[in-house]
């Protein structure tokens, strides 16, 4: 079955890309992302940052950046689907062009991936479909791989199972463990989502048969 072809707003020349990025914790591929969007020849532009937690440096980051923020908690509301409506009223409210979730800990449910069909994205931290789920590094490693690494995806009803946009491959070495296979795994990530979501905003993409191509 064909997946429809999605086409998020391009940058052009006049102006960036609209992203909003959705955070759980200390938020350092936000800071990166922060960091290559102050440069007008990336693209994007960090439109607002949420959270489904208070008083988190991810926060703070944006604070500092003088972007706005918002905070969804899950105990706020009556029922899950009640918070994953409220959540894409917020993300909806900053007319975004794309989401990113970078490291946010909460699965988004079917109203907030309708609303925003093709334009979620998320990063795993393992070469998918290998090793889906919360372990992946720990996962890849007592398979025994070689290598593994990191993969940026469009965001669907699955756990870690949407259109590839891209991977980057990490070799294992033999005294590795989970943890610092893991942060050598994020530093090629963290790098992986900043190359890709400026591709995305400068280019703009489609998705056809799950495969994901640059460019409308």
């Amino acid at each position: 079955m064909s997946t429809p072809s999605v086409e998020p707003t391009p940058s052009g020349a006049a102006a960036p890309a609209r992203v909003v990025v959705l955070v759980s914790g200390s938020g350092t591929n936000l800071q990166a992302l922060l960091d290559a969007s102050a440069d007008p020849a990336y693209g994007a532009r960090i439109v607002a940052v949420g959270a489904d937690r208070d008083e988190i440096e991810g926060l703070a980051r944006a604070d500092r950046h003088n972007v706005p923020t918002f905070v969804a908690r899950l105990k706020d509301f009556s029922s899950r689907d009640a918070w994953d409506h409220a959540l894409a009223d917020r993300v909806a409210a900053f007319e975004p062009d794309l989401v990113v979730l970078a490291g946010f800990m909460k699965l988004v449910g079917p109203e907030f991936l309708e609303r925003f069909e093709g334009k979620v994205v998320n990063t795993h931290p393992a070469l998918c479909p290998s090793f889906p789920g919360v372990n992946g590094p720990g996962d890849a490693l007592a398979y025994g791989v070689k290598v593994t690494g990191a993969t940026l995806f469009v965001v669907d009803a699955g756990v870690d199972t949407g259109p590839i946009v891209a991977q980057t491959v990490v070799p294992v070495e033999d005294d590795d463990d989970a943890s610092a296979l893991h942060e050598r795994i994020k530093v090629a990530e963290r790098r992986m989502l900043v190359d890709n979501v400026g591709r995305m905003a400068r280019e703009g993409f489609r998705i056809t048969d799950r495969k994901v191509r640059f460019g409308l």
